[in-house]
């Protein structure tokens, strides 16, 4: 009898160690390593263990906040595990930021949306003494310690200066602002842009903001947004789009109206279809933060906190401007950063 019930209890046992195994085989396929990523154990052991979460990995931008982030990590010895997510998967964030706290990670970079539950698991984070620095998009009412990305405000500026530029200072404009998930940091967010286009049209009588609209939808919603726009106002001579997928969104529809030339587009991003666009002139700028430097000190000021207890809460990294005239150089130095990645 004794040893019927010993080997239930071996069973059980090796039950358990094989299905730990197969969970932390699981576990380990997710983890994505950098090619950089590489210590000699007993030279450059990594000090310091982050995760890394990411909404935009797979853009020209996002691979260069890679390499920020590679160029960085290497050499202040640190160790990344970096997890590609869908902006619109908020669930799939917070079982990132909940791996990472179950995981006793060191710290954690965040590009993910803002939103009540992921507030609360940033606070969650924190509380159990995991460091948090947000990147790209901010969620300022959240316990992170650090936010590191561009200005708001500025943007507004820049794009109210590209579009004056484009249309000689004179013409009725439009400006559709991504609104994809409503919250707090999005809605000071798109103010703020406002406020900083505003600054600089307001500088001119004959340059006019005949509509601002907000886009939840995505491509579809910009193209029916700036369909209607169009036909309420004929007379529109340039568009303005906060995010990458309205831009795609506007530049299609400015194609099939066979309006190229006639309205001008300031959008948001470098995706290869909004590179495309501007090749070819149908997008006349576009704007995009600086993703290596938002890479690079992202991984200073998560340190900063690791070490010293604290660090600044918010690392202004400005923003890029993409033409006609820069497009060579800017793909040229992207693609040089991939291949410095392999």
């Amino acid at each position: 009898m004794k040893k019927v019930i010993l080997g239930i209890i071996i069973g059980i046992l090796s039950l358990v160690l094989i299905i730990s195994l197969g969970l932390s085989f699981l576990y380990m396929k997710d983890v994505n390593y950098s090619k950089e990523q590489k210590f000699n154990k007993d030279k450059d052991s990594p000090k310091y263990h982050l995760m890394v979460i990411s909404n935009d990995i797979n853009t020209l931008s996002g691979e260069t906040f890679l390499k920020g982030l590679n160029d960085a990590s290497h050499k202040m010895k640190v160790a990344l595990e970096i997890n590609d997510v869908k902006k619109e998967d908020i669930n799939e964030q917070l079982d990132y930021i909940n791996i990472a706290i179950a995981s006793k990670v060191d710290g954690i970079i965040l590009q993910v949306t803002d939103n009540e539950k992921i507030k609360e698991a940033i606070n969650h984070a924190v509380d159990m003494g995991v460091p948090v620095v947000t990147v790209f998009e901010d969620v300022p009412a959240s316990k992170r310690q650090s936010y590191v990305g561009s200005n708001s405000f500025e943007i507004g500026e820049k794009a109210g200066k590209l579009v004056s530029d484009a249309i000689d200072n004179k013409g009725e404009i439009a400006i559709i602002l991504d609104n994809i998930q409503e919250n707090d940091y999005l809605e000071t967010s798109k103010n703020l842009i406002l406020s900083g286009f505003k600054d600089i049209t307001n500088k001119y009588d004959e340059m006019e903001i005949k509509k601002v609209e907000e886009s939840k939808l995505g491509l579809l919603g910009a193209e029916d947004i700036i369909s209607k726009i169009i036909n309420s106002y004929p007379n529109i001579s340039a568009i303005f789009c906060s995010s990458v997928k309205d831009t795609i969104g506007v530049a299609q529809v400015i194609v099939d109206l066979n309006k190229v030339g006639d309205i001008s587009i300031v959008g948001y991003g470098d995706s290869e279809e909004v590179l495309k666009y501007i090749e070819k002139h149908v997008i006349d700028a576009s704007i995009v933060d600086n993703p290596y430097d938002i890479g690079y000190k992202s991984i200073d000021a998560i340190l900063e906190v690791i070490t010293k207890g604290t660090t600044s809460s918010f690392y202004d990294t400005g923003v890029n401007i993409i033409t006609n005239d820069n497009i060579d150089d800017y793909t040229n130095k992207r693609q040089k950063s991939e291949g410095d990645e392999s």
